[in-house]
């Protein structure tokens, strides 16, 4: 089955090409570094822990077990699959010489070949559900521990168990150990074969993430620049298709009042200057986050809505907000994260797809901080209700809190579990 992935994987590097070509249009960042795509680029650090964290949220899930390791004075190899994800690597760590960002090489058995010999990776950690059949291979070939963190096996995922996804399944079998969120996780993990001596429940490491003090500023110059702003709704990590549903509630909402403002931030670059010409379409004005400064805090005029056309700075736009609709939920694609909104005491609404972050949603929801709605038009419905009873969210803010309080620690838990598969660090970390 390798044999056939890989000549499958071969056959498909043109068409790769041609996507970071398509893309490179909105985003040039896709066509810089290639040489990272085939092993290369500078080897700054051989025998460091690699860490494979796809894109932005990972990057920032992975970032607290990052620091640990720097503590205890592992070098780090941070590879990514995104621009956003290297972006947000950059920004979180540019001062640390002991971390080497870079692309994750294409997943073919010779480029991944290359890289390991390359960097000499002394374990790899992979974030949360990203199972790539050359990279897992050859790494546990050349007997490296590969650990999973933030493992996030869906039920989806496992499906009817057959064909090709039968083999990508037995590919769990190469961890040498999977950290995980909760004990359904930890289930499903056995359910597909995994020795439960290789499993470990520790909670999500998204709940471990520090908040920069300088999003806080950010959000006190949008909020105190923003004119007639009594209310603030937030649409975060929109996906294409149910944007077609979200442009003219936003214009439905904003008519029906006029202390409302709305921030807006796509969940892919790609779709920044499609959603801001939908919005002006319709009459709306708006403002791009990218003309504001690099503190947000040039003065917005007229503006109705600010459209985030920016990454990493997702929790300053949470900040502002009084309440979050959090996309990826109107349609069936399982919904994006909550906890970041959550940890900042922003109340949460979602449409009714969120089978990809039920272990949050779902006891959140038990709490009174979030809620998810059957459709846009409830969801339509339930955000004036809201917005327009300050008790209600001010009681779902509080609920917010308490519900991501205590539930940190698992990057340490983590942490602990990969150290025993590691030797001890030859040189004391440095900043």
């Amino acid at each position: 089955m390798y044999v056939l992935e890989q000549v499958i994987a071969h056959l498909l590097v043109p068409l790769l090409f041609l996507m970071m070509l398509l893309r490179s249009r909105k985003e040039p960042a896709h066509l810089q570094n290639l040489s990272h795509r085939f092993g290369f680029g500078a080897a700054e650090q051989n025998g460091a822990v690699w860490i494979y964290a796809a894109s932005l949220g990972e990057t920032r899930a992975a970032s607290s077990l990052i620091r640990r390791l720097r503590t205890e004075g592992f070098n780090v190899l941070l590879t990514h699959q995104t621009p956003a994800g290297l972006a947000e690597g950059a920004r979180l760590f540019a001062q640390d010489s002991g971390i080497q960002q870079c692309y994750i090489p294409f997943d073919l058995f010779w480029t991944i070949r290359i890289f390991l010999r390359r960097f000499q990776p002394v374990a790899l950690v992979v974030l949360e559900i990203e199972i790539w059949p050359a990279m897992l291979i050859e790494t546990a070939r050349k007997g490296i521990p590969i650990v999973m963190a933030n493992g996030n096996l869906l039920e989806k995922s496992i499906g009817n168990g057959r064909g090709v996804r039968r083999h990508l399944l037995t590919l769990y079998h190469l961890f040498s150990h999977i950290f995980t969120r909760t004990d359904d996780y930890r289930d499903r993990y056995l359910r597909i074969g995994v020795d439960p001596a290789r499993l470990s429940v520790v909670g999500d490491m998204k709940f471990d993430q520090l908040i920069d003090p300088i999003h806080l500023l950010m959000a006190e110059n949008v909020r105190s620049n923003l004119p007639g702003a009594e209310r603030v709704l937030m649409i975060a990590s929109s996906v294409e298709p149910e944007e077609t549903l979200l442009v003219p509630m936003v214009a439905r909402l904003l008519s029906n009042d006029s202390g409302l403002r709305v921030i807006w931030a796509p969940r892919s670059p790609q779709r920044f200057q499609s959603v801001s010409d939908a919005l002006s379409s319709l009459g709306i004005n708006i403002t791009l986050r990218s003309t504001l400064g690099p503190e947000m805090s040039a003065p917005m005029p007229q503006t109705q809505v600010l459209v985030g056309d920016s990454t990493g700075e997702m929790n300053a736009y949470y900040s502002v907000a009084d309440l979050v609709f959090v996309g990826a939920s109107l349609v069936d694609h399982g919904g994006h994260n909550i906890i970041e909104p959550m940890m900042l005491g922003r109340p949460v609404v979602m449409g009714p797809s969120t089978y990809g972050i039920d272990f949050a949603a779902v006891p959140a929801g038990r709490t009174g901080a979030f809620e998810s709605l059957p459709n846009a038009v409830y969801l339509e419905a339930r955000i004036i209700e809201l917005l327009a009873d300050p008790a209600t969210l001010a009681r779902m803010a509080a609920a917010a809190i308490e519900f991501t309080i205590d539930k940190t620690g698992a990057a340490d838990k983590t942490f602990l579990g990969l150290l025993t598969l590691l030797e001890p660090p030859t040189e004391v970390a440095s900043e």
